[in-house]
C-alpha cells in the first residue's frame, strides 16, 4: 500500500498575491495623481500668462486715454487689488496688490514730424515670484491721432 501524502497548504501565497495587486494599484494611482498635478500647474501657468497679456493691453488703453486728456502724461505704476480682478480678498489686510502694471511714456526724438509718444507697458500677474507671469508691449503713437482714435 501506498501512503497518501497531503499537499501542503499555501495560505501565504494568497496574501502575497493580494499585496502585489495592492502595490500595483497604488503605483498606478500615484502616477495618475502626478499627471493630474502637473496638468493643473500647466493650466494655472497658462491662466497667469493670459491674464498678464490682458493687463498689458489694459495698460496701453489706460495710457492712451490719459495721453488724450493730458499730453504731458509720463506714465505710472498701476496697482490692482484682488477685487479689481474679480478675485476673492485674501485673509490678511496687509497683503499687496494682485497685479502691477508699469506704464512708461517716452518722447522719441522726431525733428520736423508730428509729436509722438512711445508707450511701454509691463504687466506682472501676480507681482511676486515664483509664480509671476510677465508680459511687455509697446506702441508708438502720434498725439494728433489720439483725438481721432488710434489704430494699432
Amino acid at each position: 500500500m501506498r501512503a497518501c501524502r497531503a499537499r501542503p497548504r499555501r495560505r501565504g501565497l494568497t496574501a502575497v498575491a493580494v499585496l502585489v495587486c495592492l502595490l500595483i494599484i497604488t503605483m498606478i494611482s500615484g502616477a495618475l495623481l502626478k499627471i493630474g498635478v502637473s496638468h493643473r500647474d500647466f493650466v494655472r501657468g497658462q491662466e497667469r500668462k493670459l491674464q498678464a497679456e490682458w493687463l498689458a493691453q489694459s495698460g496701453l488703453d489706460r495710457a492712451l486715454a490719459r495721453l488724450a486728456a493730458q499730453p504731458d502724461y509720463t506714465g505710472e505704476t498701476w496697482k490692482l487689488a484682488p477685487r479689481d480682478l474679480g478675485l476673492s480678498e485674501p485673509d490678511s489686510a496687509t497683503s499687496g496688490p494682485a497685479a502691477l502694471v508699469h506704464i512708461a511714456v517716452e518722447r522719441p526724438e522726431n525733428p520736423g514730424t508730428a509729436p509722438r509718444r512711445l508707450i511701454k507697458v509691463q504687466a506682472d500677474y501676480p507681482p511676486d515670484a515664483p509664480h509671476r507671469a510677465r508680459h511687455s508691449t509697446q506702441i508708438l503713437v502720434e498725439l494728433s491721432s489720439l483725438n481721432r482714435g488710434v489704430s494699432r
